[in-house]
């Protein structure tokens, strides 16, 4: 598997993993804040583990405390609340791009992590001035002298990779400032040595740096430095005595008093093992040098990618030069394609493409806004802009008015090969360069509403991503078409889609008589019937494509057909609750699809119309529209049957899935992006139906209208 987000997660090694299970069947621990024996021994394993910390890092405990936290985020906001700023003396109205002097100030990089610019609503009510400015303004202007300030220093952009100078600690410990520095994704690749950079916190993640154990991380604080936070409050484990009726505490040593709660001890436990691992690389400075080598490879592939007309196709988000030297470039490469006419292509449409050719990588703004912003020539009126046309972090508008919201990220870790970068390069050259196809030229048809289609088929799926077989008349219900999509396959509780689980397309589901539930394999070799009135076990709510859900247990014994059926074990079989005003269909209850535009992707990829109506899974298939007017419908009817029309249904890589083979094929939806040329990659529209009464029906060779109003 091409993995191509080690900024977001890196992997832990096969090794480390085995390591752990060994260690984990065979370690007996219990709550450190005890006194039997093996509360002791566990006390002792998270002492050492601080020691060990301070190790890697080439410091000690003479110098640093080690506070044991959830991640970086968590560190960082222990350092804001606490931190002793100074007499606040006036209300800030903005947020400055200089640096300010005088008492009670916060500062940090505008290229930072979301985790840091939201420490200025933690600090507000506290502070002077709010400081966002570039590294320019530490290294080549005058700081102005301050007290009791805090400044939260980004070591290395997790939008790009750049790394900032850490001589800014100095020059800015030297006017007065305290200095955070957010090193969380510096660590995943670089050396921090605090023998000489001597920052006064320092807050990581380890997943970053191992892979495993995630949700622990760490806050090292200066001795020297310790003065400079204070705990006010006290949870669980922190306080040595407490009175209940008064306003009495007392804290413990300075450690425990900022660990509250009960610390992840199995997972600290489980550090040692990540240390062996870096360990087993060749340490981190092998880590450095393998990375850096890989992603100049990946900058310089990347530049070398030309259109047919000479135009790049690759628009890189950093400066080149600094690619050349380690100590200036982390292993990040951030970019966005582009068109042959100098157009962007959305990172959606790239993600859904790598994902064909089972690429990992990351695209957004990567919780970065600030860099996102200066790399992108996005303006703070243009955020509120797209925001007020639907824009939201982590969905999919990747272009407004042709402009990318986000970029592509790629980044490398120790278990990186040249193999990713090549699986990446085989990616755009066959999706975005070579055999591009022009846009197909559509027809200017008359308004919608002069055709008069009629239904030609109709499919309901009993099972969510298992295949069915049509019928000509559907009785309807307040979810759709009675028992569609109203059960679930589930294993280890993670849900099963075609799209990640293409073995599905073995099975096909169908409901005889209205009172069975019939279950095939492809080759109708084996079956499972299950009545539809069998009473079922509650089995709590199910997260199913952002809608939570009722659900029942349909038993042990389709469990464990459907782990013969699919060689896999821990399958069970989901029914949503009866009393439950949702299935579990992703965003409404039809999906509506046009049968010449069918037809038309048909003869674009010489692929059969059955195959891509299977592909496509739609619910309605109308008949006597020209190819794509439908996205034009606003509402329709089918005979006395109500809908509106939701959305357009945006596809991914789930028409991909040969329904025979399972295997993955990226023609069809490479044919829809060519067609959708500049446009998102829809085909379809969701509808819902409006006037709903018990006892209706849909069938096949009903009349529709559409209108556009």
């Amino acid at each position: 598997m091409p993995y191509l987000d080690h900024a977001g997660s890196t992997l832990p090694s096969k090794i480390q993993l085995e390591e752990v299970a060994k260690q984990q069947s065979q370690l007996i621990l219990a709550n450190p804040h005890s006194h039997h024996a093996t509360a002791v021994k566990t006390k002792q394993i998270v002492n050492s583990a601080r020691l060990r910390i301070l190790q890697y890092f080439n410091t000690t405990s003479d110098d640093y405390f080690v506070v044991l936290t959830n991640n970086t985020t968590h560190g960082l906001k222990i350092v804001a609340e606490n931190f002793k700023f100074g007499q606040k003396t006036h209300s800030i109205l903005n947020i400055a791009s200089v640096l300010h002097g005088g008492s009670s100030n916060l500062g940090y990089l505008y290229d930072s992590h979301h985790s840091v610019v939201g420490l200025r609503h933690v600090v507000n009510g506290k502070v002077n001035s709010i400081s966002c400015v570039n590294e320019e303004s530490i290294l080549e202007h005058e700081i102005p002298d301050v007290e009791h300030s805090l400044f939260v220093l980004t070591a290395m952009s997790n939008f790009c990779g750049k790394k900032y100078s850490l001589e800014s600690v100095h020059r800015l410990q030297e006017k007065g400032w305290a200095v955070c520095l957010d090193a969380a994704s510096f660590v995943s690749s670089s050396a921090l040595d605090l023998s000489q950079q001597r920052p006064n916190f320092i807050a990581f993640s380890f997943y970053k740096i191992f892979g495993y154990p995630t949700g622990i991380g760490a806050l090292l604080v200066r001795k020297d430095s310790a003065h400079l936070i204070e705990k006010t409050s006290f949870a669980g484990g922190t306080v040595q005595s407490v009175d209940e009726m008064s306003m009495f505490f007392v804290l413990r040593e300075f450690e425990r008093a900022f660990e509250e709660g009960t610390l992840n001890y199995y997972g600290i436990a489980q550090l040692q093992k990540g240390f062996e691992e870096i360990e087993r690389c060749g340490g981190i400075s092998s880590i450095r040098n393998l990375t850096h080598h890989l992603c100049k490879n990946a900058l310089y592939m990347l530049k070398s990618k030309k259109h047919p007309n000479g135009r790049p196709v690759v628009e890189i988000y950093s400066q080149s030069e600094q690619f050349e030297n380690p100590d200036k470039q982390g292993p990040i490469v951030a970019f966005n394609l582009k068109r042959p006419d100098g157009g962007y292509y959305g990172y959606t449409e790239v993600e859904k493409m790598c994902a064909i050719f089972g690429i990992e990588l990351r695209t957004g703004c990567f919780c970065n806004i600030g860099a996102c912003k200066k790399y992108l020539g996005i303006t703070s009126e243009m955020i509120q802009e797209n925001m007020s046309k639907g824009k939201r972090c982590g969905d999919e508008i990747d272009l407004i008015n042709g402009t990318p919201t986000g970029a592509i990220r790629i980044s490398f870790g120790r278990t990186s090969t040249e193999h990713d970068i090549t699986a990446l390069e085989q990616m755009i050259d066959t999706c975005f360069t070579e055999g591009e196809h022009q846009a197909q030229s559509k027809p200017d048809p008359m308004n919608i509403e002069s055709y008069s289609p009629t239904v030609v088929n109709l499919f309901s799926f009993p099972i969510k991503s298992v295949g069915s077989v049509g019928r000509k008349r559907y009785e309807l219900t307040a979810r759709g078409f009675k028992n569609d999509r109203e059960f679930l396959i589930v294993n280890d509780d993670v849900t099963l889609n075609l799209k990640t689980h293409p073995e599905l397309c073995m099975l096909t589901a169908t409901i005889v008589d209205d009172d069975q539930l019939l279950i095939q394999t492809f080759d109708q070799n084996e079956n499972l019937v299950l009545p539809m009135s069998l009473s079922l076990k509650d089995n709590g709510a199910k997260l199913v494509c952002k809608n939570t859900i009722a659900t029942m247990d349909c038993g042990d014994k389709v469990g464990k057909w459907l782990d013969n059926a699919l060689d896999r074990q821990n399958c069970r079989l989901l029914r949503v609750a009866e009393d439950s005003k949702k299935n579990f269909v992703n965003d409404s209850p039809f999906l509506l699809i046009n049968e010449a535009s069918v037809y038309m992707l048909s003869r674009y990829i010489n692929m059969e119309v059955r195959e891509i109506l299977t592909r496509f899974r739609s619910n309605i298939v109308v008949r006597g529209l020209p190819p794509f007017i439908e996205d034009t419908a606003k509402r329709l009817s089918i005979e006395n049957l109500e809908f509106e029309v939701v959305d357009k249904c945006t596809r991914c890589e789930m028409i991909c899935v040969d329904p025979m083979t399972g295997e993955k094929d990226p023609s069809l939806l490479l044919a829809l992006r060519d067609y959708r040329n500049k446009q998102k990659m829809t085909f379809g529209i969701y509808i819902r139906q409006t006037n709903f009464e018990s006892g209706q029906y849909l069938e096949s060779g009903m009349s529709v209208n559409f209108s556009t109003d």
